[in-house]
């Protein structure tokens, strides 16, 4: 028997009048009708038909009754048993409800039938049908996402850990083969100062017993005919799906019958690293969930590409100052000591950062943001709390990192400034906005006083926001709630003929002060004040602890800016709450290069 594509309404009644009268009374709801004379046929029926959102059932039919249906459309039904609503022309009483229950069926009507109460049951149980076609549907998209996020996760944890070139690109690709299996797939990177208007091929795989081509093949990069090449000058993603048909394709010696190819670009911001190229001898061989995942692994390999590089980078540059450093003459032995630990410790930190730090972290953040535009997650409360729990620590986490980079930065003192034009008024009142909702959860009040008559200063604003955001959030992470918290400011003449002029920037708070012995050492790296295991966690919770590097990172870059910061306070005390005072000078015009 053909099934409809709308949900089935099986009704079941020896006699044709009581059906139609049944079948009048659902006319309004987008359903498929299904009559059955005996209890044979509509047993029959229910077995072929997949689509019942609900069975209305006489209980009195020849032959088997109604009770007896009901038990064998529990067993023998393929997939979920349909509702079963019985309809009787005898008036229920206790012990017909209870064998209704007892058969599995979910409701008693007595004849004759209202029109009205029969629509209003049936319409709820064809809506529970339609909810759970939906949530089967959902279902099956979250088990697709799954898997595809299971092969992605497959190959984080395989290449990021890989610092050499080849080897990444080989494990790449054969996790690429295996999790798809198709034809051919290859890594192609721009070539090197002697072939500059080449792509080359770095790495392939094929399910040939011999390389169709070597590694170190070349397409020129303006070549009109190669997806490949179209690809690396676009920077943007070319499917073919009947390469035949397709006028960018080239073909190979050795892959005539390709018939699909999907290019990807290997990217890292706004750095072209390289693409991936994916052939496969079928049409339409790339579905928008294979698209989808192959993106994220594109993206994925992009990442590592650039972890190699910049490790690569690191070590030709820790090479080339230890041979500097050993050709130091032995009067300099103490100082080269103390450059080799400094140098190592750099060393290890910036890879620490590029590597074992921003990788997973970015990896984390991809993830998480496809959990949070899933549509299972949007829809359930509970899953979009914990998913944008994840969003917040893993942000958070992206900020310590930023922070450590500020501090490889002001060390090595590649900190580059973009002056420009620089309100201060401005500057605080934006960041008192951005503060407000902590200010409030703290009871706290921000009080900013005779900025507005300070001339605007040459400096770059992003990183005088981060000066000023540490030196707040100090403010309020240390005073208890309800404090006070003042921003007041000056111009400063050194003396009558001095020609430069700067402005001075006092942060005020009433919290629990700083021990004289502390007053410099916060502004060295990882310091923290207090038992560091009483710290609570949180940016700007009482006492909250942190990295200790906000102040390390606001003296460098102030200091790049030719001013100089300091903290004046009477000594630390939680019930006198003496307070502290971040002074802040900033020259108005910066010297000219």
């Amino acid at each position: 028997m053909a099934t409809s594509s709308k949900p089935g309404v099986l009704i079941v009644d020896d006699q044709p009048a009581n059906r139609r009268l049944l079948a009048r009374a659902l006319s309004t709801l987008d359903v498929n009708i299904i009559e059955a004379q005996t209890s044979e046929e509509a047993l029959v029926i229910a077995r072929q038909e997949h689509e019942l959102c609900v069975v209305l059932l006489d209980v009195h039919t020849p032959g088997m009754d109604g009770y007896t249906l009901a038990s064998e459309l529990r067993q023998k039904t393929n997939g979920a048993t349909p509702p079963i609503i019985f309809i009787s022309a005898v008036e229920s009483d206790a012990a017909q409800h209870l064998r209704t229950h007892e058969t599995g069926a979910v409701d008693f009507l007595s004849k004759p039938v209202s029109p009205r109460i029969l629509l209003s049951k049936v319409r709820v149980f064809l809506e529970l049908f339609l909810q759970r076609g939906q949530l089967e549907a959902a279902n099956d998209a979250l088990h697709k996402q799954t898997e595809r996020l299971e092969t992605t996760t497959k190959v984080s944890h395989q290449i990021t850990s890989i610092l050499d070139l080849d080897q990444l690109l080989l494990e790449f690709l054969s996790l690429i083969e295996d999790r798809f299996g198709h034809s051919y797939s290859g890594i192609w990177m721009q070539g090197d100062a002697t072939r500059p208007d080449a792509i080359i091929l770095r790495a392939g795989k094929y399910r040939t017993r011999q390389p169709v081509l070597e590694p170190g093949s070349t397409i020129p990069i303006n070549a009109t005919r190669s997806i490949i090449a179209h690809v690396f000058r676009t920077g943007k993603t070319y499917l073919s799906n009947d390469t035949r048909t397709d006028p960018v394709y080239l073909i190979s010696e050795g892959l005539e019958g390709i018939r699909s190819e999907l290019a990807l670009p290997l990217r890292f911001g706004h750095s072209l690293l390289g693409v991936l190229d994916i052939q496969s001898e079928q049409t339409d061989a790339f579905s928008p969930g294979d698209i989808t995942a192959l993106s994220t692994l594109a993206d994925q390999v992009a990442v590592a590409l650039r972890n190699v590089r910049l490790y690569n980078e690191v070590r030709r540059l820790n090479e080339d100052l230890e041979a500097q450093v050993t050709q130091r003459t032995a009067e300099l032995e103490q100082a080269y000591q103390q450059l080799e630990l400094l140098d190592r410790n750099k060393s290890d930190f910036i890879t620490v950062v590029s590597h074992e730090l921003r990788t997973p972290l970015t990896l984390i953040n991809g993830f998480s943001q496809m959990l949070s535009d899933d549509e299972v997650v949007v829809s359930d409360a509970l899953r979009k709390q914990l998913v944008d729990g994840i969003v917040a620590g893993a942000r958070r986490m992206r900020g310590i990192v930023d922070s450590m980079l500020d501090v490889v930065k002001i060390d090595s003192r590649t900190l580059r400034l973009d002056r420009t034009s620089v309100n201060l008024h401005e500057l605080l009142t934006t960041l008192s906005v951005r503060l407000a909702p902590v200010i409030q959860q703290r009871r706290h009040k921000l009080t900013i006083e005779a900025l507005a008559e300070l001339p605007q200063i040459e400096a770059d604003s992003v990183e005088l926001t981060k000066v000023f955001d540490e030196l707040l959030t100090n403010a309020i992470k240390y005073t208890p709630d309800g404090g006070q918290v003042t921003v007041h400011g000056w111009c400063l003449t050194p003396s009558p003929d001095a020609k430069d002029t700067y402005v001075e920037v006092v942060v005020q708070d009433t919290g629990i002060g700083i021990g004289p012995d502390h007053l410099e050492l916060i502004f060295t790296k990882f310091y923290r004040t207090g038992d560091i295991s009483l710290h609570s966690s949180g940016r700007t919770k009482f006492k909250a602890g942190g990295p200790g590097l906000g102040l390390t990172i606001a003296r460098g870059i102030v200091e790049a800016h030719g001013g100089h910061i300091w903290v004046e306070s009477p000594g630390h005390d939680e019930r006198k709450l003496p307070g502290s005072k971040f002074h802040v000078i900033l020259p108005v015009k910066q010297p000219v290069l």
